[in-house]
């Protein structure tokens, strides 16, 4: 009679994460592990190998609500972030550190973000969503309200506006000859 196989764990088979390939350590880092939590857990370490993953780690960072939002490591990995999902308020968040930021989509945006949303700030980003709250399109500071006229960044493409309107910026040599509805127009860039 064949024995059933046990699954009693050894603990001399239990491995550690720098066992891992870099890969699979850099896949976790960003996307499993929150920033607060690298900065906390992995950054002290002082591990040439996992400090050299994280600093080429590019973060999808989404902020649900304040008790969550640490700003040192916010601070800390701000070049790395290419995504933000903001949808607390946050006042002492400096978007002008986000100078790889691909993607941003605020729900409570303070005046200072708001002012701070700047092609010279954030010159790689492609989808900018201000979600509705407590002011409307007109309120907004002139450079994002006349976005559709001259879009100084030359790189969005996405632009949604408090009050639903989607903006789609299309580049001059990006001719698309689709039909444009009500709920989303089509903007040449200059």
């Amino acid at each position: 009679m064949a024995k059933a196989p046990t699954s009693v764990l050894n603990i001399n088979e239990i491995g550690h994460i720098e066992q891992l390939p870099d890969e699979i350590i850099l896949y976790l880092f960003e996307n499993y592990i929150r920033l607060v939590d690298l900065y906390v857990a992995f950054y002290p370490l002082n591990h040439r190998r996992i400090n050299g993953i994280i600093n080429s780690a590019r973060f999808h960072a989404n902020i649900p609500s304040r008790d969550i939002f640490h700003i040192k490591s916010f601070s800390h990995f701000a070049p790395q972030i290419i995504s933000l999902y903001l949808s607390t308020f946050c006042n002492d968040l400096d978007l002008s550190k986000l100078v790889n930021l691909r993607s941003l989509h605020i729900e409570k945006p303070t005046q200072t973000q708001l002012t701070s949303i700047q092609a010279e700030f954030l010159p790689n980003l492609l989808y900018l969503s201000l979600s509705h709250c407590w002011y409307n399109a007109h309120e907004l500071p002139r450079h994002l309200k006349n976005m559709a006229e001259s879009c100084p960044f030359k790189n969005l493409r996405y632009y949604i506006l408090p009050h639903g309107e989607v903006i789609r910026l299309l580049p001059k040599y990006d001719r698309l000859h689709s039909k444009t509805n009500n709920s989303q127009k089509h903007y040449e860039l200059n």
